[in-house]
């Protein structure tokens, strides 16, 4: 006589728990990744708007540097969208791993990488700002 064995209530419910925090992960990276876009966006229109006053003679700005605010925006906001389409990628991946039972870590591989382009648009933030205040 074949006994088949049920499976046990516990695993659905680990899975579920496993595709909760997958998912609560990648929508903590899509706010990041808003985030950077949504800050990259007001450095650019900031810059916008002191040209804009500097064009009416309200306010007297220094010469026009070659690294400047609306460069600086445009890189925020290109690592904001990186954050969210990588973080989408990373998401998929991690929920084709629970599903085959493979359930070890994640590469950190994208947290690297955001990590480390972060810290060189704040050290260009850093100089650009140092530079300005030495005028």
């Amino acid at each position: 006589m074949n006994v088949v064995m049920a499976e046990s209530p516990e695993k659905p419910v680990e899975t579920l728990r496993l595709h909760q925090a997958n998912e609560r992960t990648m929508l903590a990276w899509i706010r990041t990744g808003i985030a950077l876009m949504a800050f990259g966006f007001a450095i650019a229109r900031f810059g916008l708007f002191l040209r804009q006053l500097a064009a009416v003679g309200s306010v007297a700005l220094p010469a026009p540097q070659s690294l400047g605010s609306a460069w600086l925006g445009s890189a925020l906001v290109a690592m904001g969208m990186m954050a969210n389409l990588l973080a989408t990628a990373r998401y998929a991946r991690a929920r084709h791993a629970i599903e085959r039972g493979d359930v070890g870590a994640p590469s950190a591989t994208l947290v690297y990488v955001l990590g480390i382009t972060a810290g060189l648009v704040g050290l260009a933030m850093t100089i650009l700002l140092a530079r300005s205040f030495g005028e």
